[in-house]
């Protein structure tokens, strides 16, 4: 057993204190279906978690990269389509929110598919998927179902898997009660998409 898992169970057990940055590599340096057992063992749905994890990083290569990125990158067109049904999950999610005017702006949004210096571009303006990102963060962590260290600590190593909150989102979702369902992000997400919901179209990119 590697050191960083040897200091997670160690932690989950409540026999060492580490601060929850020292987990962020632990799911890219231990990610066999017997460490991902271990690692999701000490919490609830522990089967359900492992299988998303699994997922992930069965779709997912990390040669070249400090994080996990998609092995697939799908066409235009198939982005193009699994960008849109993204982008209707979250005018749902926007309904749910009750962020009126992030919901019309998904409503009305056309997928557009774009180079990746325009979704860049776009990426470094303050746009409604800023907005909407920091809703659902909100809401996410409001309605976790525990506030301990071992929970902050595991959403931390999700994270570090692809710096990506909602592929993270997506592996921790049995672990908090607010209603969203992020497998259509996933599906883009594995088919190598980019994208950024602007105040006039929703664009996506590789």
């Amino acid at each position: 057993m590697g050191n960083l898992l040897s200091d997670w169970c160690a932690f989950c057990k409540g026999e060492s204190g580490f601060d929850k940055s020292h987990f962020l590599g632990l799911l890219k340096a231990h990610n066999s279906n017997e460490d991902l057992r271990t690692i999701f063992g000490y919490f609830p749905f522990a089967e359900n978690l492992m299988g998303r994890a699994a997922s992930v990083i069965e779709s997912a290569r990390s040669e070249g990269s400090l994080y996990l990125l998609p092995k697939i990158e799908a066409d235009q067109y198939t982005l193009v389509r699994l960008g849109g049904e993204w982008l209707k999950t979250q005018e749902k999610i926007c309904e749910a929110l009750g962020v009126s005017e992030i919901t019309e702006i998904c409503r009305s949004a056309e997928v557009l598919f774009v180079d990746q210096q325009r979704l860049e571009s776009a990426l470094e303006q303050n746009i409604p998927h800023y907005w909407l990102f920091d809703e659902v963060g909100d809401a996410i962590r409001a309605s976790k179902i525990s506030d301990s260290d071992q929970i902050y600590a595991l959403f931390e190593s999700l994270y570090g898997l692809a710096a990506d909150y909602y592929l993270a989102w997506y592996i921790a979702q049995p672990l908090f009660a607010f209603d969203i369902d992020l497998e259509s992000y996933y599906r883009f997400w594995r088919a190598g998409g980019k994208c950024a919901l602007t105040e006039n179209g929703f664009l996506v990119s590789t």
